[in-house]
């Protein structure tokens, strides 16, 4: 059995990986990031959601207006922090390091009817 330390220093997976609890497929893009007072990488879309790579630990339940760039395009995205994980520490130098988080976002509405920027590769 795992004490309660071991299991916060073992981050569990995103659930990105468990297609039973997904409503719709994800596809993985690139060059799509997130600016404004929430920076990060997009790291796959679905018509409801987004995955985001992000240095910042955000809460989950909470709402947020993200601001999407795609080449030249910039959008605003309202969405529902629906989860937040650490994924890694990426060492700055000896003696800093920079949290890595992964998070799940919900998309109020249907932002990619809406933009040209949502694009399958």
């Amino acid at each position: 059995m795992q004490t309660r330390e071991a299991r916060a220093e073992a981050p569990s997976l995103p659930p990105e990986t468990d297609s039973e609890r997904r409503q719709h497929r994800r596809h993985a893009v690139s060059n799509l990031s997130l600016k404004g007072p929430i920076r990060g990488d997009v790291m796959n879309t679905s018509p409801t959601g987004i995955g985001v790579q992000t240095n910042e630990s955000l809460r989950v339940g909470w709402s947020y207006a993200f601001k999407m760039k795609h080449g030249s395009e910039m959008i605003r995205i309202p969405g529902k922090i629906q989860w937040c994980r650490l994924v890694r520490l990426m060492r700055i130098d000896d003696n800093e390091y920079l949290p890595v988080f992964r998070i799940g976002v919900e998309l109020a509405g249907s932002v990619w009817n809406k933009s040209q920027v949502y694009v399958y590769p």
